[in-house]
């Protein structure tokens, strides 16, 4: 095995594991201690358990079963197979950490949605009469990831319209 191809696939598993781990503990905690209860850290920052039947931020949540069903369980499934042939097909290593960060947390959420039929959120943020929908560390590591690919893109884009 290359040694690229070795230390991306590690660098891949290790931000998986750690994404997945922290998503389903920091789950079991919020459905322990945030039953029936809210707790607000910050004036915009509250933890509020949700169960979400739809995909990220409660996208489809009321879509009929026939059509929502398919898009969660496959979704997850074909975002892992995608981030595993993309991590070790580059040679970046920081790719390697950003593409296990979206398999974690997309793992993450399959799990519940698999196991318990919904996601568990528990992240909520609002500030007057702005609000974002309730999220998890499983959410956050794909949309940080997300964030960071599009940002390293263009910035590496930029520099190839300028030579």
């Amino acid at each position: 095995m290359e040694k690229h191809l070795r230390k991306n696939l590690v660098a891949y598993l290790i931000t998986f594991f750690l994404i997945l781990s922290s998503d389903l503990i920091t789950k079991q905690l919020a459905e322990h201690y945030l039953y029936n209860r809210e707790v607000s850290l910050l004036p915009f920052l509250h933890l509020v358990l949700v169960y979400n039947k739809g995909v990220a931020f409660g996208i489809f949540s009321n879509a009929p079963d026939i059509i929502r069903l398919p898009l969660v369980l496959l979704s997850p499934l074909i975002a892992l197979v995608l981030t595993f042939l993309y991590a070790v097909k580059r040679k970046d290593i920081t790719n390697s950490l950003l593409m296990g960060m979206v398999a974690g947390g997309a793992i993450g959420n399959f799990y519940d949605r698999f196991f318990l039929g919904y996601v568990r959120d528990f992240i909520y943020l609002s500030y007057g009469k702005f609000s974002w929908p309730a999220f998890n560390l499983a959410d956050m590591g794909i949309s940080v990831a997300i964030l960071l690919l599009l940002t390293f893109s263009l910035s590496h884009s930029d520099i190839h319209r300028k030579n």
